[in-house]
């Protein structure tokens, strides 16, 4: 008997370590996957703290201030997962108000339940908490009412689902999974509808998908289509990767919020991440 209990102690104490190990691996995969969708460079303020919001964004209607999305009781702190994965992949807040589209859930429809466990552990248990309110955005009324919102994502989110793959090289799944899901770089490299939504979301909704928009910020995201016009048609794979990683190459120079995009986010990815995305957009 004592053997039979020595045993099952030693069992279960390996599950245990094995299950902390499991729990650790996830959450590392979400820090990754927070990197992918450079999540920290639109809730961080200039000067402040990881995660905790209060970065201004000009918007047509005025300006709204990011969140914080730090396990803090004043960020995400009693957030569920179904709560946070109806925040990023829905656009519906905890209290059931619709986000502002400048948070970028149509793109992240896509993202994998997967993914968004690994997510939900690394902002609840990877995270520094900061105890930081949210700020009231600067939009007067009426169009502070959120209610037109919901209209808004009941008229242009796409369906929530998983990614399903649609080529037969995995690679350029992949790294359609990344730029069209997490990395949501239509939002700046697609051009809107005068009801501000992307005119398209993936490649399948048409060519106007990263043919490069309007000014913003002061600077004109370019095309990221592979043609060879106004895209990157003429750039080798090697060149795209060399650019994302590290923000130029023997072909350009990042500038504007591109150099941010490379700053907190690619230049963190894998080698095999960087080429699927370039593999994708060739």
């Amino acid at each position: 008997m004592k053997t039979f209990v020595i045993a099952t102690l030693a069992l279960l104490g390996s599950t245990a370590i094995h299950a902390a190990d499991v729990d650790q691996n996830l959450i590392k995969q979400g820090e990754y996957l927070a990197r992918a969708g450079d999540c920290v460079a639109c809730h961080t303020a200039k000067g402040g703290k990881p995660f905790a919001g209060g970065l201004p964004m000009e918007t047509p209607i005025g300006t709204i201030y990011s969140t914080n999305i730090t396990p803090d009781k004043t960020g995400l702190g009693d957030y569920s997962f179904e709560d946070f994965d109806q925040a990023v992949r829905h656009g519906v807040a905890k209290n059931g108000s619709t986000l502002y589209p400048a948070m970028p859930y149509p793109s992240y429809a896509r993202v994998n339940q997967a993914d968004m466990q690994a997510l939900y552990a690394y902002f609840m248990h990877g995270v520094e908490p900061v105890a930081q309110e949210n700020k009231v955005s600067d939009i007067p009324w009426p169009l502070s009412m959120r209610w037109p919102l919901m209209g808004w994502r009941w008229l242009f989110a796409p369906k929530v689902e998983d990614y399903q793959a649609t080529s037969a090289d995995p690679v350029i799944d992949r790294g359609a999974y990344l730029v069209e899901g997490l990395g949501h770089c239509g939002a700046c490299h697609t051009p809107r509808a005068l009801t501000m939504q992307e005119k398209s979301l993936s490649a399948a909704d048409g060519s106007e998908f990263l043919a490069g928009s309007a000014p913003l910020e002061g600077w004109i995201a370019k095309s990221l289509r592979g043609d060879h016009k106004d895209g990157l048609g003429s750039w080798s794979e090697e060149q795209l990767v060399q650019f994302l990683k590290t923000g130029r190459s023997d072909r350009s120079a990042v500038f504007g919020g591109m150099s941010d995009v490379v700053t907190h986010s690619m230049q963190y990815m894998s080698d095999a991440d960087l080429t699927a995305i370039a593999r994708y957009l060739k």
